[in-house]
């Protein structure tokens, strides 16, 4: 053999160790991606779920009919106002209907609300432009952002001062029949960007409690109250309080119950995906023990030759851990 194909032989060799440190590299990034990634996923998702509900203040508790055979009435909300340590209780209507502005059409929800109201339920609820509608005012509505300014059109659905007809239909014994009003834009709600609970605040639109009532053929029933605790901290109090009142006949729910609710489903999805994470953790490792025993075994000679020059072999073993803890920070660096 000239000395030519050992040259040969030399830069192969070469090229197939550091063809397999990439290789064994690339393992890495993927084992410490895909921590990263799910890791950011769950964590992503928590702060997200979290953030649909906190719009709603930590203080309020929502109280449903649990079946149709209990009517909520004013009688029930005074009832609720008494309850030790409520600061008030507001009544609600929400109906599904269309908005019919200037030949436009949005489907939307309609809730009835006392909307003096709406700061102590919705803490960070703002105004863009106009005012909130007075509790006695039968033709003003109070648009969320999205509802006045969809993403998806160029120009603003209603604007504020603007009419707009409020339609819905309902069973009338046998016949479908079709309820309209038109009312006058009196405000339009900044945007929120999060849904509380069962209301999307964005995508809404608020009447006077009087005018739901009327438009909406209640007759003095409403779907809920919300209940306004002084304190977060007396929240769960105030629930027990109210299933003694009401027993089954009323559900009574809170954003911080939801949250807790939802904090414990992710927190045992994220230990789930944890454990996937960690398997492609121990498979990097695999990879990388391979990848380093293959490249001792191919240097035999070389390791005899650094024996033969002096090295001790605690050094020779320096040599391939370094080699390992390069290889594990540069691959976990991009990973």
């Amino acid at each position: 053999m000239n000395p030519f194909d050992l040259v040969g032989l030399s830069f192969g060799a070469l090229k197939e160790r550091k063809l397999r440190a990439a290789l064994t590299i690339a393992m890495v990034v993927i084992g410490a991606g895909l921590v990263t990634a799910l890791n950011g996923m769950t964590t992503g998702m928590l702060q997200y779920m979290v953030g649909q509900f906190s719009i709603l203040g930590a203080n309020v508790i929502i109280v449903q009919p649990s079946s149709s055979s209990f009517k909520m009435t004013e009688v029930v909300r005074i009832t609720l106002e008494r309850i030790p340590d409520v600061k008030d209780a507001v009544l609600f209507v929400q109906q599904t209907a269309t908005i019919v502005s200037g030949g436009k059409t949005k489907a939307s929800i309609v809730i009835g609300i006392d909307q003096t109201k709406l700061p102590l339920i919705f803490p960070t609820i703002e105004l863009d432009r106009g005012n909130f509608v007075p509790p006695h005012d039968s033709i003003g509505i109070l648009l969320g952002n999205r509802v006045a300014n969809p993403p998806d059109m160029t120009v603003p659905f209603a604007r504020h001062g603007q009419s707009v007809t409020v339609e819905y239909s309902y069973l009338e014994g046998q016949k479908m029949m079709t309820a309209k009003r038109s009312f006058r834009v009196e405000g339009v709600l900044a945007y929120i960007g999060a849904s509380a609970m069962f209301i999307p605040v964005d995508q809404m639109a608020s009447i006077s409690l009087a005018a739901a009532n009327s438009l909406f053929k209640r007759g003095g029933g409403y779907d809920g109250a919300f209940v306004i605790a002084n304190s977060q901290d007396l929240v769960e109090d105030i629930i027990k309080q109210i299933s003694n009142i009401y027993g089954t006949g009323v559900q009574a729910i809170s954003s911080k119950s939801i949250i807790q609710i939802v904090q414990n489903i992710l927190s045992m999805f994220q230990l789930f995906m944890g454990s996937i994470a960690a398997v492609s953790l121990v498979v990097a490792s695999v990879g990388i023990l391979a990848g380093i025993y293959t490249s001792v075994m191919e240097r035999t000679r070389e390791i005899g030759l650094l024996k033969a020059l002096g090295f001790k072999n605690w050094m020779i073993l320096m040599l391939f851990l370094n080699e390992a803890i390069l290889i594990g920070v540069i691959g976990g660096a991009v990973g």
